[in-house]
């Protein structure tokens, strides 16, 4: 890779173990103002969390206000099958194994350990990660001085998804350790991009003046850390698969768990395996403890449990006596000294767990590494929890069970896959990104920004099918033709495409609604560049939804009115909540009536013709004409003069969603305007000339109007009420210029007007405050939403106050269409500044950051929007490509 140092990229977010964040920052909170303005919408939402619970359920606003913690990496596993994130410290701290739900823990067991041992020298025996801090100390392994933990001040972590480095600076003396961490995440590949595992290779470097003997330990507990560890019935098992001739093999153990939760007032219990596994090579001793207790009911980390059961500290023991655990793999005991062998208690490792008692299981890989060399390691940890459930009781079949099988015993197999042909992976990922690092154009800071926030793609609560459990036999699988036909499959769910499957992620780890559709919008270009064929089956989803319908009443939170949850020829917000029913109960989102928003219809037109550009799939196109020529009808109701361009009704009817705008506006009737353009450009494509002509018509007088009635010299007005916001400067005005730009139509402002519009926000929104309190200097925060002519913020509304993350972002794309290279990068600094210098955000990317440096809803969708600038910065390099315009 373009100047690695061991291994490592040059092009990495780099965070020694010993930083500290610069500011904390705060989630939203019920501050008295916002009590205030808010009180009918919160009495509102009260109301409904407490009707969920009631039906034994759990409302999509349940978590709002999660706080982001400052220990999160680079995730593993792949698209579709659950994530662990292990966080830049070493730890093990948030699971997502249950469809979009998430768990925030550090699991003490969990951790990789070395022993080391020089001719003539006293072993040494250390846990890799430094020692937890405050509450956590009295969980982590008993009896262990500070002295066996890592040092935190010689250690260092490097990220760049789907990638981790950690270097450790002598953990022992003369050694150094780099730690590689790996998922197959892989752009254009279908298969091993939905394995849930990921692979890490350890590089031991030998600089003293002897050779050495080293072992590195993973532990793993059964579980995720929860409750649930010790409510019993769980259970381990030792297995191997031996390498053939010249291939690599594996030995590990299977940690078999009892997946329970609540489901609409029942327990549902899902298989849940999770495989921990050694690389098997010439020269590479492996051994194990299959079974040791690691919690006790107290919750405390084991020390004294029932005499004959193995704990925590002889784990220690043995491992610390001479790098071995107690079973060498493919049968037999170690020579352990005082340690254990296997499990000592009565019924074997794979005897179920008590009731209190949470167990766990280690392997160890020892090798010998002579004086000035170096010798790989390389573990595995993989996960099969076959079964994506949701809170209606429905299951989902994950997409690497087309692969590896149903029965949620596939953990080790993936792990021994795994271990044998990760490196191709990682020719794979280095292929991808090597253009992107090797190039001198783009700033250092933005290469590792890049990709870094890439990870939402795996860690969105994302959930990739293959098929739907106990579906009806015969109902129908991969004819897109029967949603149009019937809208729904017998079971009442979107049909399934069945060569590729639905796709969902969630808006944000607090906002629980999948693929929320004026959200993807800005980040659909990282999937449509990426993984194209996820990116149509989920147009298809949407498509076939337009015409659907649920009558159901819903009353909205914000505004106290009542309406129809789903309305035929509305594009819905999104797909579902995986507290209630995805692909069946659409428009889980009950803020406000999306039925009336200005902004779902439009964005559905513009990304499917940008999805047809990038596919050039015509059959695509022809499928969704009906959806895309609906979709466009219906928004004519909402041109009430009749001058072609649509009015905002005075509520939130946006993206915005707590910001009113009133009559035309800038950012609503831009979109109008592109997506016009757009379904002209879709039907001459398609050969109606009638149709494009209609719209062609139709955009000539909106533009016309749309310039009469906003345009103020410099910029769009806000909107053309009379409200003392209406001249507001908003950042994201020129969102459908920016668009069709993106898809080489032609413009629907005046590029000199789109200038002029760039330069007031880059001087206004982005360069002419900073957060009050914040000792952050003018420019290194983004675009702020809204802001006054003079300067002053725009205080109408909580959002106008807030700095968007991915809108930031596509601004930045806008800029660079128009040559705005150095005010681009400038705009988008200031997000990866507040993200990964400023606040602790990496790897959890917020929505919004405010002016006083309040965040909300950690873990985003939008922030993927960073591939809008890649889109561009593409066009650019390639002047002669299809995409490319002259203007």
């Amino acid at each position: 890779m373009p100047g690695s140092t061991r291994g490592v990229p040059r092009f990495t977010w780099k965070r020694r173990f010993d930083e500290r964040t610069r500011f904390a920052g705060s989630p939203v909170t019920l501050s008295p103002r916002l009590i205030v303005r808010m009180f009918p919408a919160l009495v509102r939402a009260g109301a409904h969390m407490l009707k969920e619970a009631v039906r034994g359920g759990e409302s999509v606003v349940a978590r709002l206000g999660l706080r982001a913690h400052p220990v999160m990496g680079v995730p593993l596993g792949g698209i579709g099958g659950g994530t662990i994130t292990r966080g830049w410290r070493g730890d093990f701290v948030r699971w997502q194994m249950r469809p979009g739900m998430y768990d925030y823990r550090l699991v003490p067991a969990d951790q990789f350990s070395l022993w080391s041992r020089r001719e003539g020298e006293e072993p040494r025996a250390t846990v890799l990660s430094p020692r937890p801090r405050g509450a956590r100390a009295h969980r982590a392994w008993p009896g262990l001085a500070t002295s066996h933990w890592g040092n935190e001040k010689k250690a260092t972590y490097h990220a760049l998804y789907p990638r981790a480095w950690t270097v450790y600076e002598e953990p022992a003396p003369g050694l150094t350790l780099v730690c590689r961490q790996v998922s197959p995440v892989i752009p254009h590949n279908y298969v091993e991009s939905s394995y849930p595992v990921g692979v890490f290779v350890w590089t031991v470097e030998n600089a003293g003046g002897t050779g050495v003997d080293v072992s590195l330990m993973f532990s793993f507990q059964n579980g995720t850390g929860g409750p649930n560890d010790r409510a019993g019935g769980h259970s381990n098992e030792a297995w191997d698969e031996p390498g053939g001739e010249g291939a690599t093999g594996a030995t590990g153990v299977s940690l078999r768990h009892v997946h329970r939760m609540r489901c609409r007032g029942r327990v549902c219990e899902d298989p849940l395996t999770f495989a921990i596994a050694a690389g098997t090579a010439e020269g590479v001793e492996v051994t194990r403890t299959a079974r040791f207790v690691s919690q006790q009911a107290a919750g405390g980390f084991a020390g004294v449990v029932r005499r004959g059961a193995p704990d925590a500290a002889a784990l220690w023991r043995d491992f610390a006596h001479d790098g071995r655990l107690g079973e060498v793999a493919g049968g037999g005991e170690a020579p352990v000294g005082e340690g254990v062998a296997g499990d000592a208690g009565t019924g074997g490792p794979d005897r179920p767990s008590r009731r209190g008692e949470a167990i766990a299981a280690a392997v160890a890989a020892k090798v010998h590494v002579p004086a000035g060399e170096a010798r790989e390691l390389v573990f595995a940890l993989a996960w099969d929890m076959p079964v994506a459930r949701f809170g209606s009781g429905t299951g989902w079949y994950r997409r690497y069970t087309r692969y590896y099988g149903r029965e949620g015993r596939a953990a080790p197999a993936i792990a021994r896959d795994a271990i044998a042909r990760y490196p191709e992976w990682e020719k794979a990922i280095e292929a991808w990104q090597k253009p992107v690092l090797d190039d001198p154009g783009l700033p250092d800071w933005y290469k590792s920004a890049l990709f870094n926030e890439t990870y939402y793609v795996t860690d969105g609560g994302t959930l990739w099918t293959d098929g739907r459990e106990a579906a009806a036999p015969g109902e129908p699988r991969g004819d897109w033709g029967q949603a149009q036909a019937l809208g729904l499959d017998p079971g009442g769910f979107l049909v399934e495409d069945g060569d590729i499957g639905h796709f969902g992620y969630l808006e944000s780890h607090e906002y629980l609604m999948y693929n929320t559709y004026d959200v993807h919008f800005s980040a659909s270009f990282a999937l449509a560049m990426l993984w194209p064929r996820l990116e149509l089956s989920l147009q298809r989803d949407f498509a076939a939804s337009v015409r659907l319908e649920h009558p159901e009443t819903v009353t909205f939170l914000l505004s106290g009115r009542r309406a129809p949850r789903k309305r035929r020829g509305v594009v819905p917000h999104d797909l579902g909540a995986p507290t209630e029913d995805p692909w069946r109960k659409l428009n889980a989102y009950n803020a406000q009536d999306v039925g009336r928003w200005k902004d779902l219809n439009t964005k559905f037109v513009l990304q499917v013709y940008r999805d047809y550009l990038i596919t050039r799939d015509k059959a695509f196109l022809e499928e969704v004409r009906g959806p895309v020529d609906e979709a466009m009808d219906y928004m004519l109701q909402f041109d009430r003069d009749g001058d072609g361009l649509i009015e905002n009704e005075g509520f939130p009817d946006q993206t915005y969603d707590t910001w009113p705008a009133e009559g035309p506006s800038a950012y609503s009737g831009g979109l109008w305007l592109a997506a016009l353009r757009a379904a002209e450009a879709i039907a001459s494509e398609l050969g109606d000339s009638v149709r494009a002509a209609t719209y062609g018509s139709l955009i000539a007088r909106a533009r016309e109007s749309y310039d009469r009635r906003l345009w103020n010299g410099s910029y769009y007005d806000y909107d053309s009420s009379r409200k003392p916001h209406h001249d507001s400067v908003m950042a994201d005005q020129l969102a459908g210029q920016w668009f069709v730009l993106a898809c080489g139509l032609e413009p629907v402002v005046p590029r000199d007007r789109a200038r002029s519009v760039l330069r007031k926000v880059f001087e206004l929104n982005v360069m002419s405050w900073t957060g009050p309190g914040i000792d952050v200097p003018a420019g290194e925060r983004g675009a702020v939403n809204g802001i006054r002519p003079d300067g002053r913020f725009d205080s109408t509304s909580m959002q106008a106050e807030e700095v968007w993350t991915g809108t930031t972002l596509s601004l930045a794309a806008a800029m660079l269409q128009e040559g705005m290279t150095d005010e681009a990068f400038a705009t988008a600094r200031g997000i990866y500044l507040s993200v990964y210098r400023d606040f602790p955000l990496w790897f959890q990317t917020p929505e919004a950051i405010d002016i006083r440096g309040v965040y909300r809803a950690i873990g985003y969708m939008r922030p993927l929007a960073i591939w809008t600038i890649q889109w561009e910065w593409e066009k650019r390099k390639r002047s002669n490509s299809a995409f490319t315009v002259e203007h």
